[in-house]
């Protein structure tokens, strides 16, 4: 019984690992709603904020961040080209290729907001 579970796990994990994968170069897209940064500091902040458990202080910051522009927030998903990924920060860099104003432009965005 414990091989067997086990091995469940291990084929679990493997598949969330094969599905999620970011690479330099892969086109992916980000999920509708997802918060864009133009610095990587910025996506720091707002990190650090949504992992503090802080719902208050994050929904605020968050708020202030989009009126002020200094964060951007797209209604629908948004096709990408991985520029560059840093896992143990969990940030990726992107550059837009939707069709568009905002064509070529690069971002940072959480690694949560891509999927292939």
């Amino acid at each position: 019984m414990r091989a067997y579970l086990t091995l469940f796990i291990l084929v679990a994990l493997s598949s969330g690992c094969l599905a999620g994968e970011i690479r330099k170069g892969a086109t992916m897209q980000v999920k509708a709603d997802s918060i864009w940064f133009e610095e990587a500091d910025g996506l720091t902040r707002w990190q650090q904020l949504k992992k503090s458990g802080n719902a208050q202080a994050f929904e605020t910051h968050q708020r202030e961040l989009l009126a002020s522009r200094d964060a951007w927030q797209f209604i629908k998903p948004q096709t990408v080209k991985v520029l560059g990924f840093r896992p143990w920060d969990n940030q990726v860099n992107v550059e837009m290729k939707t069709p568009g104003r905002m064509l070529g432009s690069k971002w940072f965005v959480d690694a949560e907001a891509l999927v292939q």
